[in-house]
């Protein structure tokens, strides 16, 4: 684990009266909490169901949805051509398992 006592691994933020207000290690996940959802009118939860929403589609987030969708269309591939070798009389199974 590494030791984030260094001020050279910290990020510190100073706030306008030079004191440091908050430290955090370099490269940390911020855990900023998502907006509220207000139920007081539909106007107001409108607005802040879309505040949340646009919180949601961080940079962290669309690579994770975008490499499971890689993932998914590995296996659609891996199983389409496994159906159409046995429809043709193949049987790879062991050559197929060599290659995943």
């Amino acid at each position: 684990m590494a030791n984030y006592n260094d001020e050279q691994d910290l990020k510190v933020s100073p706030s306008e009266d030079g004191v440091h207000s908050q430290e955090r290690p370099v490269g940390a996940i911020s855990s900023s909490t998502r907006p509220p959802i207000l139920y007081s009118s539909p106007k107001a939860f409108a607005l802040s169901f879309g505040a949340r929403w646009k919180s949601l589609w961080t940079r962290q987030f669309i690579l994770s949805l975008l490499a499971g969708q890689a993932v998914s269309l590995c296996i659609t591939c891996t199983n389409v051509t496994t159906t159409e070798l046995v429809k043709r009389g193949w049987t790879l199974s062991t050559t197929q398992g060599i290659m995943l």
